[in-house]
């Protein structure tokens, strides 16, 4: 693990990061690499690595001060605690193995898909309708101004493991909506406990994984609450499993004061717009794998991503809400991040939101992910031939529209 992202879980454990003033002032054009050290209490080991980041954040500065010099943009760049970063250093998690558009096994993976466990019967598949009239769903939701239904922002540190966190806060607005309670769940169970078949090298965890095999383990073995077993990933160390043993994380054995389970899972039709309309303002927030890339300095406004050439799927996020911004009349999307509430707004991100249907050609919403092979562990199949996963064609701004995971039967265990 690279020394920042140590640096910084070891700041973010000590609660040594700023209060969110650092991040939600205006910095002024004087600004300097100096100032940052103090407003986010960053240090290094050697002179060499000062310099290095020096370097990365003088670019950064340049960069964000271009951005919103430019008027044509509907988003600022800010400062923020990722500005001695590369692209590739922040924290994402996506695994692509083990989803079917990137594997040439995909018949096989794609039987993964829509799972239900050995428990789990056919009854609870929720199909989406084909026939969605968008003029019947409200004209905005917004699940982050429902305190009852979703709780604070989280920080995934310097570990990879975007996808836990994405699938605990679907799966704690799903308990809310349907039982009336709120339950703050442990992410470190899945970081630590939920097995992942396609490791080839890898073995989930920090290292990276899916929503949907995070609900796959919850429905065989249900899960705790974070004071049971709290977050200790930040700087990407693998923490053993403490709440399940070993040899029972391969059957149908509970984790010790368990507290809620799903039945099982459902995958969105892909780059379906309608579906995601839908599934967002009938079922609650839902699990969305996203192009992250040009993230990291976001702050505040509409982001979108019209002049990128190509869109890179490598981060899990929560899909909270829809709406339309009242000054530019912009669509929007509303996302919620586990960078931590320092980030972007609040620790969400809006996201540009059009309607396919309303363009002259619906496939100009659409890029190529050309980097298939990018979050993929397994290079090899069993036979030992490489693998080389296919470009899939991805939709939607930030290609939030390309994946979405939705938990199903979510209920309280035996006792709660």
């Amino acid at each position: 693990m690279k020394l920042y992202l140590q640096f910084f879980a070891t700041a973010l454990m000590a609660g040594n990061l700023p209060s969110g003033g650092a991040t939600s002032r205006s910095f002024p054009e004087e600004y300097t690499f100096d100032n940052f050290l103090v407003d986010f209490k960053k240090n290094y080991d050697t002179e060499e690595e000062y310099l290095r980041r020096r370097d990365i954040f003088q670019n950064k500065l340049i960069q964000i001060q271009l951005h919103n010099e430019q008027q044509e943009h509907n988003y600022t760049l800010g400062i923020n605690h990722f500005a001695d970063m590369l692209e590739e250093e922040l924290p994402k998690g996506f695994d692509k193995s083990y989803h079917p558009a990137y594997s040439r096994t995909a018949t096989e993976l794609a039987e993964k898909r829509n799972l239900r466990s050995p428990s789990l019967l056919q009854p609870h598949f929720t199909p989406f309708p084909l026939d969605i009239d968008l003029n019947e769903l409200p004209k905005s939701v917004d699940w982050r101004m429902e305190p009852s239904v979703t709780t604070a922002v989280k920080n995934q540190g310097g570990c990879g493991s975007c996808w836990a966190f994405a699938a605990t806060a679907a799966l704690e607005s799903h308990i809310a909506i349907q039982t009336g309670k709120l339950f703050a769940l442990s992410v470190q169970e899945l970081v630590s406990c939920v097995p992942n078949p396609n490791a080839c090298g890898g073995h989930g965890g920090c290292t990276g994984s899916t929503a949907e095999l995070a609900y796959e383990f919850i429905s065989l073995h249900g899960m705790v609450e974070e004071w049971k077993f709290a977050y200790q990933s930040f700087n990407g160390a693998k923490i053993n499993c403490t709440v399940l043993k070993e040899e029972a994380t391969k059957k149908d054995v509970m984790v010790d004061n368990g507290v809620v389970s799903v039945v099982g899972f459902s995958n969105l039709p892909t780059n379906s717009y309608k579906a995601m309309m839908y599934a967002v303002a009938t079922l609650g927030p839902i699990v969305v794998n996203v192009a992250a890339t040009g993230w990291g300095m976001y702050k505040s406004g509409i982001f979108n991503d019209d002049e990128a050439e190509e869109r890179d799927v490598n981060h899990a996020v929560v899909l909270e809400g829809y709406g339309t911004d009242e000054e530019t009349g912009q669509d929007y999307w509303i996302v919620r991040n586990s960078w931590s509430p320092l980030w972007g707004e609040n620790g969400r991100i809006r996201l540009k939101r059009v309607d396919p249907a309303t363009l002259d050609d619906p496939e100009k919403d659409c890029k190529m992910d050309n980097h298939p092979a990018d979050g993929i562990a397994c290079t090899k199949d069993d036979d030992g031939n490489d693998i080389t996963p296919p470009k899939v064609k991805v939709c939607g701004t930030s290609a939030i529209l390309f994946d979405g995971v939705v938990p199903l039967g979510g209920h309280l265990l035996h006792g709660v």
